[in-house]
């Protein structure tokens, strides 16, 4: 379940050559690493944000205390091709950002449990008519052979109330039974191999005429689908941090009420809050991580904050074996995850976001919390308040005293003002010439590759094969899966890696249909899987790489509102499987092969 990248998550240059001799200079950081030929709308002018530097000039020269002297000569970030304000002062990746995304990528576990542990909650199981009570003495052999249709739905049409059973006889059975019909059955019986544990399905009887699974699965991932649109507008509103926590909060408390469910509805909503909270942890979580970094670290912890998810399906599968009962299994996944809150207090809040919000004496207070922790609060510049200050988006500045010199006004008042036709119209942008084809592209790309990825996540168990063993062994797989493709994307680039990593899922599905035997349609369905998962961690990053910094919020949650759709579309995919049952990767084999052409007609970014 990828997330979206938020304002500042991201510092690329997409123009080469030349203009490269700009990169980490301050028109740099402005941009956030992009700079467009001519100005979009509403884009910042360097101009404005000059006026602050000169107005602090002489603090920002004067000359070092004694104490400073002594001090051995520091890197100076600013300089690096890839740095910004916060990492002149954070750096790119040190021992305080490695503890929190360490700590931050935990955060993926009960997000993918809750998604996926459902796959375990409905593991199938053998049912059949239930006996009446008073032929409760038949072994369930007899009973299903000489009462049932082979499916288990259909009962013949018999008074059941005057049959007995004696003496391993029938008494009063009628001899033209087989001529009567037969009648919808209402009550089941399931196999107890598993014991006194109960799945969902033989607690509410979802089997047969009551076979309504593809749409309880549906309500978690439309309650995903609406976290994954929205979730971006209230981390931004509200910060990252409290936002995470408080859904922890709900996922965990809600979590742990669906176990008591009384009712298939009660089930259904629930799941659906759940959904929403999911997802809005798996992307907020996402933008902190990333946020808390910079440089080449962005890209490499971004695809390392999925990794967690690989490991989940191999946990989920270890602990569903061994709690059989949905309702305990429920309960595991939920309640011990309440024990995350006790970092909400000392967990930061994303530094970029804090600059662009223009509160400063938290980002300041965050940055000497992280200068203690690195060792590094000897190097730190006495006056970087200043630079801070300087950097705040105008938007949010206070307005200037009144002590502001004449000199300064003049030079602020001949500046062009970005706000003064209001804000900017993110939807127009997007769709606007420059960049409708990439906005297409990328709602094709988001769409083919959710349905893929989790296509084959929520249902490689129709596939056939021990569920258990072919979820470990996918996860598995997976995992080492994204760890290489960290290599790939550095060896060969971002671009050609999303198209290998898409068209060859594809080629797998579509040769299930050349595979004689059931083995190797599932071995190329864990292929793909597994290559489609590396895809699926590297797609946001890529996605963030396309916009300019004004709208890649927007950019990277249209990508996102393809995923929601996909989403929903993806338990009706497998009711194909009833007309042919490699249908469905049929599909899903299409669908790769029109992301790699969407992914090949992209524009290439460095």
């Amino acid at each position: 379940m990828s997330g979206v990248l938020r304002r500042g998550s991201l510092n690329f240059d997409c123009v080469g050559g030349p203009r490269d001799k700009g990169r980490g200079s301050l028109e740099a950081n402005l941009y956030g690493g992009y700079r467009e030929t001519r100005p979009g709308p509403k884009t910042p002018e360097i101009s404005v944000i000059a006026l602050d530097f000169r107005r602090y000039s002489d603090d920002l020269k004067k000359p070092p205390s004694a104490e400073q002297r002594e001090q051995p000569p520091s890197r100076d970030l600013s300089q690096d091709e890839d740095s910004d304000v916060i990492s002149n002062f954070l750096g790119h990746y040190t021992r305080w950002s490695f503890l929190w995304t360490l700590l931050l990528c935990l955060f993926q576990l009960p997000t993918t449990f809750h998604l996926f542990m459902f796959v375990f909650q409905i593991a199938p199981k053998d049912f059949w008519c239930a006996r009446p009570e008073n032929l409760m003495q038949m072994s369930v052999s007899e009973w299903r052979n000489i009462s049932q249709s082979s499916n288990g739905c259909l009962l013949l049409d018999v008074d059941y109330t005057q049959v007995t059973y004696e003496n391993n006889q029938l008494i009063n059975w009628p001899e033209n039974a087989t001529n009567l019909g037969y009648r919808q059955c209402w009550h089941f019986e399931f196999s107890d191999e598993d014991g006194s544990a109960k799945t969902l399905v033989q607690e509410f009887d979802l089997v047969c005429g009551r076979d309504i699974l593809s749409l309880v699965e549906t309500c978690f991932l439309v309650g995903a689908a609406a976290g994954a649109v929205l979730s971006g507008w209230i981390s931004d509103r509200f910060g990252r941090r409290h936002t995470l926590m408080a859904f922890v909060t709900i996922q965990s408390v809600f979590g742990g009420i669906l176990a008591f469910s009384t009712s298939v509805a009660m089930f259904m909503s629930l799941r659906v809050i759940i959904g929403f909270a999911s997802m809005t942890v798996t992307v907020v979580s996402f933008v902190l991580v990333v946020e808390l970094v910079s440089g080449k670290w962005r890209t490499i912890i971004g695809i390392l904050n999925i990794l967690p998810v690989a490991i989940s399906y191999v946990l989920s599968a270890g602990l569903a074996y061994l709690i059989r009962d949905w309702r305990h299994l429920q309960l595991a996944i939920s309640w011990p995850w309440l024990i995350m809150l006790s970092i909400w207090f000392w967990l930061p809040e994303s530094p970029r976001w804090l600059l662009a919000q223009g509160r400063l004496d938290e980002l300041c207070g965050l940055i000497e919390r992280a200068a203690r922790m690195n060792g590094t609060s000897a190097s730190l510049p006495s006056n970087y308040r200043k630079t801070l200050e300087a950097a705040v988006p105008r938007a949010v500045q206070s307005p200037p005293d009144a002590t502001t010199s004449v000199e300064s006004k003049a030079v602020e008042a001949d500046a062009p003002d970005p706000s003064a036709s209001g804000p900017v119209n993110p939807l127009l942008v997007v769709f606007s010439a420059k960049y409708w084809r990439t906005t297409c592209l990328t709602l094709v790309i988001w769409l083919t590759l959710i349905i893929i990825y989790f296509g084959l996540t929520l249902h490689l168990s129709n596939l056939g094969g021990n569920i258990y063993i072919n979820s470990a062994v996918a996860g598995t797989v997976e995992a080492v899966s994204i760890c290489i493709s960290i290599l790939v994307v550095l060896k060969v680039g971002i671009r050609r890696s999303l198209i290998g990593y898409m068209l060859l899922p594809g080629l797998c599905c579509l040769a299930t249909n050349l595979v004689p035997n059931q083995t190797g349609v599932i071995a190329l369905a864990t292929i793909a899987k597994c290559l489609i998962g590396a895809n699926n961690a590297i797609i946001p990053t890529y996605t963030a790489m396309q916009y300019p910094t004004i709208v890649r919020n927007f950019g990277v949650g249209m990508g996102n509102l393809a995923s929601g759709i996909a989403l929903i579309l993806v338990p009706f995919l497998w009711q194909l499987e009833h007309i042919d049952p490699l249908l469905p990767l049929n599909v899903m084999g299409v669908c790769g092969l029109i992301g790699a052409v969407a992914i090949s007609l992209m524009k290439d970014v460095v």
